[in-house]
């Protein structure tokens, strides 16, 4: 057997393992199911394969319905299917397993969970996210919607001592001289953005300290360059790349997607909340310390 179909044969294993709860014994297959498989002369049928892989979830399933289409990958699956099922024979028939308490409680364990899920998916099934609902909630919550201003900024960063008026006046000079400010961020400052040319890439207000900020938000036209500002890292000259205003977001289809999705969850965790508190109306719940 290859690499490749060992490596999936190990991982069909373990997903049988996690997902051992999709297996259950059906007796007898419907008429019209195509039978892949029969074990102790109970059938596995092409659509309880099918289940087993969908339940794998995302792009996992995607892979092994590819897997199952290729024979050597379609026996493999089927391989780990059948000795889940043997196992399951063995542990039931001969070892007795699902007679001990440690698997009554985990039968139990698992019987409860799957039908509280049951339950809250009857309880929500109707719920429904319209587009009107998605608008009222853009309308009522611009604060939600809004694009901050920011900008995008290069600097020039050098130490405050003794020098340094005089370094910042040859900077200015060079400057003005024509002299690429990438460059002279690159040669002589002395912050970690010096290797891109002092580039500090976008930032909104609160992300610098507040003298490198006024001065930044000060600046109008793309190219525009600060006077000296100081601050406690040191002198710094800034140099602005673009200036982008406070703007609304709008409501495409894709942010409509996300408010739909976000307005949904809420919507089902506060019925689940609400219907569970009525539940406790309905049976007794007892807390004991």
């Amino acid at each position: 057997m290859s690499k490749f179909f060992k490596a999936l044969a190990v991982l069909l294993a373990a997903s049988l393992c996690a997902g051992a709860a999709w297996a259950e014994e059906k007796g007898e297959s419907k008429p019209e199911q195509k039978v892949a498989a029969r074990v102790d002369g109970v059938d596995i049928t092409e659509e309880e394969v099918a289940a087993f892989i969908n339940s794998l979830g995302g792009q996992q399933a995607q892979q092994m319905k590819l897997f199952y289409n290729d024979p050597q990958g379609r026996k493999i699956i089927l391989d780990q299917i059948i000795s889940m099922k043997l196992y399951a024979l063995e542990g039931e028939k001969v070892l007795k397993l699902d007679q001990t308490e440690d698997f009554k409680h985990a039968l139990n364990d698992v019987k409860t969970r799957m039908l509280a899920q049951a339950a809250m998916q009857e309880l929500v099934k109707d719920v429904k996210i319209t587009d009107e609902d998605v608008q009222k909630f853009y309308d009522a919550h611009p604060e939600h919607f809004t694009q901050p201003e920011h900008v995008h900024a290069r600097h020039i960063l050098i130490s405050d001592d003794a020098k340094a008026q005089e370094t910042l006046a040859k900077i200015q000079e060079d400057l003005k001289a024509g002299k690429d400010f990438g460059e002279i961020a690159k040669e002589i400052s002395i912050c970690p953005s010096a290797p891109r040319g002092g580039d500090l890439g976008e930032f909104g207000r609160g992300q610098m300290v507040k003298e490198f900020e006024d001065a930044a938000f000060a600046l109008k036209n793309p190219g525009d360059i600060s006077q000296p500002v100081k601050t406690r890292f040191g002198w710094h000259i800034i140099k602005l790349e673009s200036h982008t205003p406070e703007s609304k977001v709008e409501l495409n289809a894709q942010v409509k997607a996300q408010v739909k999705q976000q307005l949904e969850a809420e919507k089902v965790q506060a019925m689940l909340h609400a219907h569970s508190e009525e539940l406790k109306k309905q049976f007794k719940v007892e807390i004991i310390d």
